[in-house]
């Protein structure tokens, strides 16, 4: 079984083709735009995509390339009634797989369809963008609509780091809660053993924050401020 994303926008000859290929079980899903494609593949993973270059919102030259650089791994088979031998060029040039022109018989398509399956495999849908947000005025931290109090000392530990693209060394962070104390560089770790906790339990997602040996600590996500 591959699972297939036709994309045609004649509805007719879509439901032939999914149809047809459902009775070799194959697990086909249609789309009838370029808009209606991008959306099924961040919903459905998808091995091979069936693609018409006549769209009704996005010429399908511009969709080859676009789909090669956000889904490397799909199998790209272009369905068209171009058949100008200089499109066939630019479709191969551009990304697709296989390029091939109506009309066509069914059990054709399905043995191209079933090459590309034996070498690809399904992608992922595109996770959803983690955004946390520090709120400045009002000292929070944000993520994804739940919002945490943060004491004085945790505000300014991450705004420190929001505000760095490199790691913060220690020192810096140490001296910021107060140099001269003995006890600053384990009250460092405290305060981020702590945050960590406070983040885990009401936000539901560990903080992003990298601690490197010798470097200091710096964010793996990015942070905006609000």
């Amino acid at each position: 079984m591959t699972q297939i994303l036709i994309v045609e926008d004649n509805d007719d000859y879509a439901g032939d083709m999914a149809e047809f290929l459902r009775e070799l079980e194959h697990e086909v899903t249609v789309a009838t735009s370029a808009a209606d494609m991008w959306a099924a593949l961040t919903r459905t993973p998808a091995a091979v995509v069936v693609l018409d270059l006549g769209l009704p919102d996005e010429d399908g030259f511009t969709v080859i390339p676009r789909m090669r650089q956000l889904y490397p791994e799909v199998g790209l088979l272009v369905l068209t009634g171009r058949v100008a031998f200089d499109n066939r060029i630019l479709g191969l040039q551009l990304g697709a797989d296989h390029y091939l022109t109506k009309p066509i018989k069914f059990p054709e398509l399905a043995a191209h369809i079933e090459a590309l399956g034996r070498r690809v495999k399904p992608t992922e849908p595109a996770p959803m963008p983690v955004k946390w947000t520090l709120r400045v005025s009002a000292r929070q931290l944000e993520l994804m609509g739940k919002v945490i109090d943060l004491t004085e000392k945790e505000f300014n530990f991450l705004h420190l780091l929001t505000i760095n693209t490199r790691p913060v060394p220690r020192a810096t962070i140490v001296a910021g809660m107060g140099g001269d104390d003995p006890d600053a560089s384990r009250r460092v770790d405290m305060l981020v053993y702590r945050l960590r906790k406070k983040t885990r339990t009401a936000l539901g997602q560990e903080l992003p924050l990298r601690s490197a040996y010798g470097e200091g600590y710096s964010l793996s996500a990015g942070f905006t401020l609000a």
